[in-house]
């Protein structure tokens, strides 16, 4: 058997014991070797499970979950977030696609992979084209902090610099499905950036935006190019790629595909297609186990169904959202999204406080993630630290503006001022948040209590009938056995709901 064997940018060096790209090791592990090894060995034909657990942890009795976690590990040194090189074989185990990377079936399936490809310096000096650069590292360092997609290398990406039509077909072979590109332009003592997202298979334009700033302020303008970018790419894929789950026939959907289609029930805000939300993510689930979100989301569902006090979808929905939190912890504690969503659900639920600190820290790992901004605004204000807050709802807004979700952050910022008494504000941004979505309930509540407070008790009664309109069994004692010690908000909005005349029981 040869010593070195090849597949797409990847070369085994088996007497090094070693995996190299484009000449650097990556470093697998000793059982990630040998998964990958085994799996090489097979020659594109399944291997199962225990063949698998036999060959990476010999004479070992192990759980099938210890292989799924090496499973994914491996996947993410190779960059194969969408299990387009390591693909699940149903009910069997896995294979290795030795053919190039991607093309065809990274393209129409399994998470995306983004490329940042290299600005194009229209400015009249190299300094340009080293701030052109940077801000590409600087993006590409971003992205990579995000789970829900893969980022092309800056090598692999920076080599396709003037490589005009051949970059798109490059493109191609990667199995790239977006592509962010942009240029650089010197204008006397002012430096203007432009930017657009791409889908790398039609071309077609999917975003597009331009920022300009002082040529003496070169590192904050920096900085703000990468913010603003890095926070509109995540909302904008997550559409497209919802949008692609969303056209493509039944018959053809993977696990990625499964759980975008119930993603987009589970961020919603009603719960009437919760059930089939659930069936997806099961589906989903059984098709790739090792997937961390799937089960996150699956529990954030169940959480989200409590909150609202909707029917039961089992005979345990509390203890499903704690047993699936804490699984999509266990194959995905890198994932600052799984820590958070899943701490969130454990609080909220278990009462497990120590999570807090999962969401926060999260927050820190990726602040321009929105979702997480608004989890630690969520977090923060329970505990009463309104001002805090605030600011994380503002910088979700800030990072995702008109996203489908910004109804939350709008109501949250209202939320906030009611339980610092900022009435005329509580109401200003309940507004806003209502002109966004106008089903919720909650903000309904802050509305009825602000208007309250201020003795405009027409307008409170006029908001107090939506709220029972939405919710007819909401009484003063339900709100009371809901919240807990530390709930600001309930306690901000009991007495003046009890002024406004909710039932006590």
């Amino acid at each position: 058997m040869e010593s070195k064997t090849t597949f797409g940018p990847f070369v085994l060096d088996r007497e090094r014991r070693q995996l190299m790209r484009e000449g650097q090791a990556v470093p697998v592990g000793h059982r990630g070797y040998t998964l990958l090894e085994t799996l090489l060995d097979a020659s594109g034909e399944p291997v199962t499970k225990e063949t698998l657990m036999g060959r990476v942890w010999p004479g070992t009795i192990i759980e099938e979950g210890s292989l799924t976690v090496q499973v994914s590990a491996l996947r993410r040194q190779l960059g194969d977030a969408a299990g387009a090189i390591i693909v699940t074989v149903p009910r069997v185990g896995y294979r290795l696609v030795t053919s190039p990377v991607g093309k065809r079936a990274r393209l129409d399936s399994g998470p995306p992979l983004i490329a940042v490809l290299p600005f194009a310096n229209h400015g009249s000096s190299a300094e340009d084209g080293y701030f052109a650069d940077g801000v590409v590292d600087d993006i590409i360092t971003a992205l990579s902090r995000f789970k829900t997609f893969a980022v092309l290398t800056r090598g692999s990406t920076f080599a396709l610099r003037d490589k005009g039509p051949q970059a798109r077909a490059a493109l191609e072979e990667f199995g790239v499905r977006y592509a962010l590109e942009g240029s650089i332009r010197r204008m006397g003592d002012r430096l203007r950036v432009t930017a657009q997202l791409l889908d790398a298979t039609s071309g077609a334009a999917l975003w597009a935006d331009r920022y300009d700033g002082a040529l003496a302020e070169v590192f904050a303008v920096q900085d703000r190019i990468t913010e603003s970018v890095v926070g509109v790419i995540e909302p904008t894929i997550r559409r497209a790629e919802i949008e692609r789950a969303r056209r493509k026939p039944a018959a053809n959907l993977d696990a990625y595909d499964l759980f975008l289609r119930a993603r987009r029930i589970v961020d919603g805000p009603g719960a009437e297609h919760d059930a089939e939300a659930l069936a997806l993510l099961e589906r989903s689930a059984a098709l790739d186990p090792g997937y961390a979100l799937t089960p996150t989301y699956a529990a954030c569902l169940y959480e989200k169904r409590i909150s609202q006090r909707a029917p039961s979808l089992g005979d345990n929905d509390a203890g499903n959202a704690i047993y699936l939190a804490r699984k999509g912890l266990s194959l995905g504690a890198d994932d600052p999204l799984v820590r958070a969503l899943s701490g969130w659900v454990l609080f909220r639920l278990d009462g497990d406080l120590t999570a807090i600190e999962a969401v926060l820290q999260a927050a820190q790992e990726n602040p321009n993630d929105a979702m997480l901004m608004q989890l630690a605004a969520a977090v923060t204000g329970l505990f009463g630290l309104q001002e805090e807050s605030i600011r994380y709802h503002k910088r979700a807004l800030a990072l995702s503006p008109g996203a489908p979700e910004a109804y939350q952050s709008l109501f949250g910022i209202a939320a906030s001022n009611l339980i610092l008494g900022n009435n005329e504000a509580a109401i200003e941004w309940a507004l806003k948040s209502l002109a966004t979505f106008n089903d919720w309930i909650f903000t309904y509540i802050a509305l009825t209590c602000a208007y309250a407070n201020l003795d405009r008790m027409d307008e409170a009664q006029a908001m107090l009938k939506r709220v029972r309109e939405l919710s007819p069994h909401l009484t003063i004692q339900l709100i009371i056995d809901d919240a807990a010690k530390y709930d600001a908000f309930a306690d901000a909005v009991i007495p003046p709901l009890r002024k406004t005349g909710l039932p006590e029981r």
